[in-house]
């Protein structure tokens, strides 16, 4: 969802009235994130925090949802990017090869969490005489409560018990009974408006008592800094600073916490009911992350990120699947009364995942404890403790049955690649802590290393098909296995590793390298679609 140079054509508007989700670009502060369509429109946000109630949801259900919109009244092609090295989003509306538009969107934010407001704003160009329309409908509870609407001289105050929502605004609006809007606004060439959306507040301002060239500043400065901090500085620059930038947006500043998406229940596939609410942290997510940041040397990200991690942990006594961002342990999982992304139902909201076993989990901490360690970070006497607490709770489970990384709400099995990974934690833990000096039950570790790999090659591979397969007894292969190049498992030349490679080329991969993850019935309607992180792990 991270936006380059999108140059459509204007109004882009599908049968179902729904932008597409590639046509987006995203805006952060690390406390939450709203996305933002090319055309200007803001259709998801939650506010204060990643996981609270969005006041935007219309990417949700385009009737019920909650949006900003402002467009021009006349077609245009676009052009929206970020500024360089930032989370600022830019949206250019062309005509005539002329910009006449210029939208500048961005979340306040600075190294002081305190100072990231839960404030949208957004500046306003007129490059050349232009008409507008201008649409605010937030949302409430879900479409479910129609709020009272409140006008003074700086803006509308929307009023609901637990909630207010505002917009201040220079621009002449008129209400009715959801929403404030003009359908006709004439600006003139040379002139700028901003707009601020706040939530929780009792009274507007004037949208000029905001500061939001100050605050505009604060945040470029808040980008470019931390972009300058990263190590590398080969070919791909540019391309490596944009991704690291959408991951530090992703993390919730108060705890450090970092949601795996900003969104909820988005289809995998149109039409089907793979909906999931990712504003939570997986442990196998915060895993690959650790391991990127150590990759591009933000040793202090990744080592902060461990350590916030780490607490969590030792705070509930045990390793879950899936934790909350902030400190409540609210994972429950409910359907909402909206219609879906293009029609793709179910909507929900929490996710009840955090019920699974996913032994891969145990694995990937460790792993990115593992490449921490490679990258320089230091591996304190306090993490080695940790590593031992998870391999002392990971001997006794390794072969139980689980979901694995594919989180199957099916019946649990014995899935290859759970296997595979808690090889790995035994493999590295013990390369890892025989380095450091670090004491352990080292005799013990390798001979479960053993078992597990044993185990693996006894009933995870099929020489009827000459390829791993997904689980125990299964004929078919599953693309997360395409990882076990990557460990030191087998060597790469093994016969079993390049039947494996082949047989997912041959069931999996479709065209541009895109990968099914599997071809298993998961007991969900729809098809799955391709799943962008297995052609990395194929490269």
């Amino acid at each position: 969802m991270v936006a380059t140079s999108n140059v459509i054509s204007f109004p882009e508007e599908t049968s179902s009235n729904y932008m597409k989700i590639q046509n987006h670009g995203v805006i952060f502060n690390n406390r939450t994130a709203a996305l933002i369509g090319v055309d200007g429109t803001i259709d998801w946000a939650c506010f204060p925090n990643f996981n609270s109630v969005p006041i935007f949801d219309s990417i949700l259900d385009y009737k019920k949802g909650g949006y900003l919109m402002l467009k021009p009244l006349c077609n245009t092609t676009i052009n929206q990017y970020y500024e360089e090295f930032t989370n600022i989003l830019i949206t250019e509306f062309i005509k005539d090869s002329n910009i006449i538009l210029k939208l500048t969107d961005f979340l306040p934010a600075s190294k002081f969490s305190t100072t990231n407001f839960p404030e949208i704003h957004r500046f306003v160009e007129a490059l050349d005489d232009v008409p507008i329309k201008l649409h605010f409908k937030p949302s409430f509870n879900y479409g479910q409560e129609i709020p009272s609407i409140e006008k003074n001289k700086n803006g509308y105050l929307f009023h609901r018990t637990e909630r207010d929502v505002g917009i201040s605004t220079n621009l002449k609006l008129k209400k009715n009974r959801t929403m404030v809007y003009n359908d006709n606004i004439k600006l003139n060439r040379g002139s700028f408006q901003w707009i601020v959306i706040s939530t929780d507040i009792n009274h507007l301002i004037n949208v000029d008592e905001y500061k939001s060239y100050k605050l505009l500043e604060y945040t470029r400065n808040y980008w470019k800094n931390w972009s300058n901090t990263i190590y590398y500085q080969g070919l791909y620059h540019k391309y490596i600073v944009r991704s690291a930038l959408a991951l530090k947006g992703l993390f919730y500043e108060p705890t450090g916490m970092m949601v795996a998406a900003p969104t909820s229940s988005l289809p995998e596939s149109i039409g089907g009911e793979r909906n999931w609410d990712y504003r939570f942290t997986w442990i196998r997510d915060t895993a690959y992350v650790i391991e990127a940041l150590s990759l591009i040397r933000l040793n202090d990200e990744a080592t902060k990120f461990l350590y916030d991690l780490l607490y969590r942990i030792n705070r509930d006594q045990k390793l879950r699947t899936i934790y909350s961002i902030d400190d409540s342990d609210t994972t429950d999982e409910k359907i909402i009364d909206y219609s879906g992304y293009m029609n793709s139902g179910p909507v929900r909201v929490g996710n009840k995942a955090v019920d699974q076993l996913q032994l891969d989990q145990f694995g990937s901490i460790i792993n990115a404890i593992y490449q921490f360690n490679l990258a320089g970070g230091m591996v304190t006497i306090q993490l080695w403790d940790f590593v031992l607490s998870i391999l002392n709770s990971l001997k006794s489970i390794w072969n139980y049955p689980d979901s694995s990384i594919w989180e199957f709400r099916t019946e649990p099995k014995q899935y290859v690649y759970s296997k595979i990974i808690s090889w790995t934690a035994f493999h590295e833990a013990i390369i890892m802590g025989k380095a450091l000096g670090y004491s352990a039950p080292y005799n013990e570790w390798k001979q479960i290393e053993n078992e597990i790999k044993n185990d693996i090659l006894k009933n995870g591979f099929n020489s009827e098909i000459n390829s791993f397969t997904q689980y125990y007894g299964s004929t078919n292969v599953d693309a997360s296995l395409l990882r076990i190049p990557i460990t030191d498992f087998l060597p790469v030349n093994d016969y079993r590793i390049t039947g494996t490679i082949k047989k997912i080329e041959t069931d999996l991969m479709h065209n541009n390298y895109l990968f099914k993850r599997y071809n298993e019935d998961d007991g969900l309607k729809g098809d799955d679609n391709a799943f962008l992180l297995l052609s990395f792990w194929y490269i």
